[in-house]
């Protein structure tokens, strides 16, 4: 009787856990999502050759960026109640087949301007099909809060989910990039 009730509670528990809903098309029309990858294709992508991160807003890497722009994919938007909006961005990465990374990050915006900006991990080169599944379960996390450190290379092996952040890598919030740790 005891496992029977026990059963039932946590069947319960699942079933009351809401689900998060983060399809894109959901909440950005085709035109808001062009301009939510406008608004942080400078952060997520890798700089041109020669520009620095102290010139890449120059308007001479314009076309760089739009390229990058329309090669990118948001997998997963979603807004809290706080402000923040949470997004798993995908790009193409270099590979003999086709694999992407996917960058999952939240940021505020106040009056069409970003006040904050976090790239909390990014994921391993993948297919798609594994890229999707995967990020899918990191966004989850993320977004209620819950620890993704298993996912960490060094946690995970022989699965590769998380690339950065590691032992020599972190997201620095206040310059916006990834830096090697000290």
């Amino acid at each position: 009787m005891k496992k029977y009730i026990s059963f039932l509670f946590c069947l319960l528990i699942i079933s009351c856990q809401k689900e998060i809903s983060s399809t894109p098309n959901l909440y950005l029309t085709p035109q808001e999502n062009f301009e939510f990858k406008e608004k942080i294709v400078r952060y997520f992508e890798k700089l041109p050759k020669k520009v620095s991160h102290e010139n890449k807003w120059n308007a001479e890497n314009n076309e760089y960026y739009l390229k990058k722009i329309e090669e990118a994919e948001i997998m997963h938007y979603y807004k809290n109640d706080d402000g923040y909006i949470y997004f798993a961005i995908a790009k193409i990465a270099p590979s003999i087949y086709l694999k992407k990374v996917a960058t999952i990050g939240k940021l505020k915006i106040d009056k069409d301007s970003i006040t904050y900006y976090e790239e909390i991990c990014r994921t391993w080169k993948m297919e798609i099909p594994e890229l999707q599944e995967k990020t899918k379960v990191l966004f989850d996390k993320i977004v209620t809060e819950k620890d993704v450190s298993q996912y960490y290379t060094k946690n995970s092996q022989p699965e590769f989910w998380i690339e950065f952040p590691d032992d020599l890598n972190s997201y620095d919030i206040e310059n916006r990039k990834w830096i090697l740790k000290n």
